[in-house]
C-alpha cells in the first residue's frame, strides 16, 4: 500500500538506547543555552560524563526562575494603599499562601504539584482581596 508523507521535520537523533545509561526510554532532549538536558515525566537528567551515563538532577535554575512569576497575581489597590503598604500586604499574603499550600514560589528548588500551585495562587489572590485589592 502506498504511503503519503504529510510533513517532515529534521531532528537530531537521540543517542541509541544502549548509549543512554540511566535515562528513561521516553526522555526527550531540551536545550537551555548551550547545555542539553533530558526530561521525562517532570524528571530532569544530565550527562554525567562522556561515557553515556545520565544522572537525575533538580530542574535547571532557568526553568525554576521562569516559573516563579507564574504564581503571582495582579492586584490593584482599591483603598489608596501606598507602595510601602502594598509591599507589606503582599509579604503577609505570600506567607499565608505558603502556609495554605506548602509551596514557596520564591524559594522553591523543585516545581510544585498542580494542587500546590493552584492552592498557592488561589490563597494569594484571596488574601489580597481580603486586604482590599482588586485581584486578577
Amino acid at each position: 500500500m502506498p504511503s503519503l508523507l504529510l510533513a517532515a521535520t529534521l531532528v537530531q537523533a537521540a543517542p541509541a538506547l544502549s548509549d543512554r545509561i540511566g535515562l528513561p526510554d521516553d526522555a526527550r532532549p531540551i536545550w537551555i543555552g548551550d547545555q542539553r538536558y533530558y526530561v521525562s515525566r517532570d524528571s530532569w537528567f544530565m550527562a554525567a560524563g562522556g561515557d553515556g551515563r545520565y544522572t537525575p538532577m533538580p530542574a535547571p535554575r532557568e526553568v525554576q526562575m521562569a516559573g516563579a512569576d507564574m504564581f503571582d497575581v495582579i492586584a490593584y489597590p482599591m483603598t489608596g494603599q501606598d507602595l510601602r503598604q502594598q509591599g507589606k500586604d503582599r509579604g503577609q499574603c505570600h506567607r499565608w499562601a505558603i502556609d495554605q499550600s506548602g509551596f514557596d514560589a520564591v524559594r522553591a528548588l523543585e516545581p510544585p504539584s498542580r494542587l500546590q500551585a493552584n492552592t498557592y495562587h488561589r490563597a494569594l489572590a484571596a488574601c489580597l482581596a481580603g486586604h482590599h485589592y482588586s485581584v486578577q
